[in-house]
């Protein structure tokens, strides 16, 4: 059996933090980004680096994009870099980025990964071995060959950076494909065999955990179970996640059976990844033009995450992308989750307001910030919402949720923080598509005078303390009650 130990020990304090996208600098200039992050209350902040960036030829290396990423980080920021084995000359699969796969002279790549993790010791705190390897879209290999490049890849960054954490590819969500034998290899095939042989080269294991947000205190009790069935007591972090999906709407769901199809040949690996900016610009998935060609006669919850949708659509989808980061986030953090990443910060190439592709419809709606110009800017609801969650978390040690007998709809949740002072976060669970968002009362002991309250949205919300005991109207939309104020009783 390994030795555990304990998240607090290795992981001390909460972060919430972002994901730049799944490349960076790989088909432009690596962007600034980091202190974008930083104002929206992250505290970490995760890149993925391909073979193909760092040695473009056999012994040439080129760490311009560590470098980018190095200089943005403050005092107090953390980093986690996860490195993906895509190359047209080093791996089997030839290839600047998807799918990565095996090395072919495993010396070289325990090369190439020294190379990144001794380039500034002590700087970068997580390093992972690829991003999600149970999916054939992100490793063209098997979970043996996983397993070999994991060992090396764990004795490349102890080698180079003793105190830096080694991540394991991180398990997603069977949902995210469908029912089925793609959905069962995600959990149970990949990662028994991956832990029956590999509990020795991983510090930390990651879970993705896309799909209806109320699964999320299962899929991290399932990550545990499968590492105590091994023998192996480690951290569980989630270093990608968001939504809404336009899948969690059943009404959607006849309207994207053929998107669908074409989007789980692309996470299967049964069709070609474009290689080049070009090739991902031109792509166009028929059964997402023909979805364009129909847009007014498909359901309000299809067409807003369609680009051009009516505003009034558009609006209601980013006040659900508002209440979803608040609930994913909470109930993860609940499940002792210490560092907890959102995807993306920004659009992954700006050509995605205007794609047809299947990816663009699942995913193109779902970053914090816009970007013009190569330049991270605007914000989008969710960015304030999500500093306002994060402001709010700063100091926690620890979130646990608060189970109210006679109301098993109401979700409550208490963050302990270093200052002392409580901080409570609240809602009550209704369909996603609701729209009776009309409150109940609800009640709790407050040893307060006072109490900030505001919604997800950041607007006051009337709260009367009386006699120790705090009274605020509840909805779907999650609430923040801070207790941070001067007097007590």
């Amino acid at each position: 059996m390994t030795s555990a130990v304990s998240a607090d020990e290795l992981l001390p304090g909460i972060r919430l933090g972002v994901v730049r996208g799944t490349t960076y600098g790989l088909f432009g200039r690596p962007e600034e980004f980091v202190p974008q992050a930083r104002a929206l209350g992250a505290g970490i902040v995760r890149v993925n680096i391909y073979w193909s960036q760092v040695e473009p030829e056999p012994g040439r290396f080129d760490l311009h994009v560590l470098d980018a990423l190095l200089d943005q980080l403050a005092d107090g920021d953390e980093a986690w870099v996860t490195v993906c084995a895509g190359s047209h000359w080093a791996t089997r699969r030839a290839t600047r980025w998807l799918p990565a796969s095996p090395a072919i002279d495993i010396d070289r790549y325990h090369r190439f990964v020294r190379e990144l993790a001794a380039h500034q010791p002590g700087r970068i705190r997580f390093w992972q071995c690829e991003i999600e390897p149970c999916l054939p879209l992100f490793w063209a290999g098997t979970a043996g060959d996983y397993v070999a490049q994991l060992r090396v890849f764990h004795e490349a960054v102890k080698q180079a950076d003793p105190a830096a954490l080694v991540v394991l590819g991180a398990a997603v969500p069977g949902a995210m494909l469908g029912d089925g034998p793609a959905g069962a290899h995600t959990w149970g095939r990949f990662f028994g065999e991956v832990l029956r042989d590999g509990t020795e080269h991983f510090d930390v294991f990651d879970i993705h955990p896309y799909g209806d947000p109320y699964t999320v205190p299962e899929l991290v009790r399932a990550c545990r179970a499968q590492l105590a069935a091994h023998g192996c007591e480690k951290p569980v972090v989630a270093s990608e996640h968001s939504g809404p999906l336009p899948t969690d709407f059943p009404d959607n769901l006849p309207h994207l059976a053929d998107v669908l199809a074409v989007h789980q040949q692309q996470f299967l690996g049964k069709a070609p990844m474009p290689d080049t900016l070009e090739e991902i610009e031109a792509t166009a998935d028929a059964p997402v033009v023909e979805l364009y060609q129909r847009m007014a006669e498909l359901p309000p919850t299809l067409q807003m995450f369609m680009n051009g949708c009516a505003p009034e659509l558009e609006e209601h989808r980013h006040r659900l992308a508002c209440r979803d980061v608040v609930v994913r986030t909470m109930l993860a953090l609940a499940e002792g989750i210490r560092r907890n990443l959102y995807y993306p910060i920004a659009p992954e190439w700006e050509f995605y307001r205007d794609s047809r592709a299947a990816g663009a419809l699942m995913f193109g709606k779902l970053q914090l910030l816009d970007s013009a110009g190569g330049i991270i800017g605007r914000r989008h609801p969710a960015a304030d919402t999500f500093e306002s969650m994060a402001r709010l978390l700063d100091g926690a040690t620890r979130v646990r949720r608060i189970t109210v007998t006679d109301r098993p709809d109401l979700y409550l949740f208490e963050a302990e923080r270093n200052h002392g002072t409580p901080a409570l976060v609240v809602w009550e669970r209704r369909g996603m598509a609701d729209q009776d968002d009309s409150p109940n009362e609800f009640v709790c002991d407050w040893p307060f005078l006072r109490a900030h309250v505001v919604d997800v949205h950041g607007a006051r919300v009337p709260v009367d303390i009386a006699g120790g005991v705090l009274r605020v109207p509840v909805s779907s939309t999650p609430l923040f009650i801070d207790g941070a104020v001067e007097g007590q009783r």
